[in-house]
């Protein structure tokens, strides 16, 4: 029988988490390796969440997939190979999940009808969904509010990508440098409460009370992806056309207090036109982003996106912003 330190945590895994114990602390770890975390749609951004987690050593994963393996998937998914075509998604790439960390407890499921059943959904700690339409998350969200669940959705819009959190009221630590008296630095945690709004809300977030040279300063892709959820509410179960985008930004962006010419054009078309696709490089990006804000929600230290981060492809950057809370 192993061993523990006094901390819940075995002398196996403090050797083999002490790296992270060291940046995050025994009770984070502890957190963690207690938690349960359902992940939704394996396809690049969630592997990239997927690997992040089990490395650190979260307790139980339950990955829920129903789409088998297209040759499409093999340029973003690096569990997958060319003999996995045709198989079930989580099934193919369960093994090597569970090759980065025996420890942690890995379940799969094709059954997508849980998404709507309140009682499996209620026995996880945290859910993540990604690549979601609006209609899909907004669906979520009203079920994991009404459970006291918390969740994030992530996804990829061809060469950028956005992250949305509804983490209901959340509290986590901050270490701040403070000087003593005698002039000495200390580092002091910080205990901070921040409220979270759900996606329906942040979606009617208005821009009336922002200056307008503020407003102007925003990246295009935010008032992009904005324009993406509104016309997939309004356009259900249809692929994304520029004139779709078009003509949902020409009334939603006005209703925002948001000029809609400071949405190009070009910006519609690129979306429309790669929207369907993953761009590895993106999905790297958001993927990794979206892994460890679910560790740091999880282990309750540091800030996480509040509540809406956006990934411009284009320029590299990304950008959060508080919508509605």
């Amino acid at each position: 029988m192993a061993e523990t330190n006094g901390n819940g945590i075995t002398e196996d895994e403090a050797a083999l988490y002490d790296r992270q114990i060291r940046l995050w602390g025994v009770e984070a770890q502890n957190k963690m390796r207690t938690s349960s975390v359902l992940l939704i749609t394996l396809r690049g951004i969630a592997t990239e969440v997927a690997k992040n987690i089990v490395l650190a050593g979260i307790g139980n994963l339950t990955l829920l997939d129903n789409n088998d393996v297209t040759p499409a998937d093999l340029g973003a998914n690096f569990f997958l190979r060319e003999d996995d075509v045709g198989k079930k998604r989580v099934e193919a790439a369960v093994p090597r999940i569970q090759a980065l960390n025996p420890r942690v407890k890995l379940n799969t499921l094709t059954d997508m009808t849980k998404l709507d059943d309140e009682a499996f959904l209620a026995t996880f700690d945290l859910i993540v969904i990604t690549e979601p339409d609006a209609s899909t998350l907004t669906r979520l969200n009203e079920l994991t509010r009404r459970l006291g669940k918390k969740l994030f959705a992530a996804s990829s819009v061809g060469m950028d990508g956005w992250i949305f959190a509804d983490l209901l009221e959340h509290e986590y630590m901050v270490n701040k440098v403070k000087t003593v008296a005698g002039g000495d630095p200390v580092v002091v945690p910080t205990k901070h409460t921040k409220p979270y709004v759900p996606f329906s809300l942040a979606l009617q977030h208005s821009w009336t009370d922002v200056p307008k040279r503020t407003v102007k300063r925003v990246p295009a892709e935010l008032w992009g992806i904005l324009t993406t959820f509104a016309t997939q509410l309004a356009f259900p179960s249809t692929p994304l056309t520029p004139e779709s985008l078009s003509q949902t930004a020409a009334t939603l962006l006005p209703s925002l207090s948001v000029d809609p010419t400071l949405l190009p054009s070009s910006l519609l078309s690129r979306i429309a036109a790669t929207a369907p696709y993953e761009f590895p490089p993106s999905t790297a990006i958001v993927g990794g982003i979206a892994g460890q804000d679910v560790l740091n929600t999880l282990g309750g230290k540091e800030e996480p996106v509040r509540n809406l981060f956006v990934y411009s492809g284009e320029t590299g950057s990304g950008t959060v912003h508080a919508l509605g809370c």
